[in-house]
């Protein structure tokens, strides 16, 4: 079982934690940045919730350790910001360190709030990979494939995605093309999937999990899109590598005259 690092103060986080992740990984709660950097060393760790302020003041530098010496560890921010409005500003600078996620006390840890926000992390994180794999595309281009990623768990429409970037939707068509890239409406479509590949990537995420987690119309559609850009089934998508299988997929694929986008 994929173990969740816990640096959070008292027992209420993690009661809250625990009823977000319904028992799918274990937590191991830390008491130091420490020492949750040495479980990251031993330990098959895949995500790190803290307390940006476990110590006392805000803790950015060990982020960014952690960030350096685990590049595939998903980062999320567990805070009480209440009406201090210092530390309101403290957890928006936070950003920079290269956070995933961001959870509230009290506002976003609800069950079903908390669990989406940890899927949502995950997105960001694999959107992190990618922002460094196509550094040297076009920004719009780039910028394009990340957004389909980072908002894959929306209905996002090619319309959406053009004006996202400040583009018209023929504009987008013919700046993906040139790039090798398909058009919007099927990357669109490779973001949800880089993004189920990753969450699938744990093994006790169904199928079925996976597509509500992502708003496909039901599981048999989101088989049927696996089978359509994949060749595959979701079970033996996660055993091809997820994500990365998804990713080598997309950058396989490219512009399509026959598709009108």
């Amino acid at each position: 079982m994929s173990i969740i690092a816990a640096l959070l103060p008292g027992q209420d986080r993690l009661r809250r934690l625990q009823a977000a992740i319904r028992g799918r990984h274990q937590i191991a709660p830390c008491q130091d940045w420490g020492g949750l950097q040495r479980l990251c060393e031993t330990q098959p760790v895949f995500t790190a919730i803290f307390d940006l302020f476990a110590t006392g003041e805000m803790g950015l530098e060990p982020v960014r350790q952690l960030r350096r010496l685990f590049p595939r560890l998903i980062t999320v921010a567990y805070v009480s910001v209440g009406t201090n409005n210092e530390r309101v500003r403290d957890v928006f600078d936070a950003g920079r360190a290269g956070i995933d996620g961001l959870v509230i006390a009290d506002r976003d840890d609800a069950p079903e709030r908390f669990a989406a926000l940890l899927e949502q992390a995950e997105a960001r994180s694999v959107a992190s990979k990618l922002k460094v794999l196509f550094a040297g595309l076009h920004p719009l281009v780039r910028d394009a494939v990340l957004i389909s990623v980072t908002r894959a768990h929306e209905r996002l429409a090619p319309e959406v995605l053009a004006r996202s970037l400040s583009l018209g939707r023929r504009a987008l068509v013919r700046r993906l093309s040139d790039a090798g890239f398909p058009p919007p409406r099927r990357l669109i479509t490779w973001g949800r999937l880089i993004v189920a590949a990753q969450l699938l990537e744990d093994p006790l995420r169904s199928a079925d999990a996976v597509s509500i987690a992502l708003d496909f119309p039901s599981g048999s559609a989101f088989r049927n899109t696996c089978q359509r850009y994949l060749k595959c089934t979701p079970s033996q998508l996660r055993q091809r590598g997820g994500a990365e299988y998804v990713i080598a997929g997309l950058m396989q694929d490219g512009p399509r005259a026959d598709e009108e986008d």
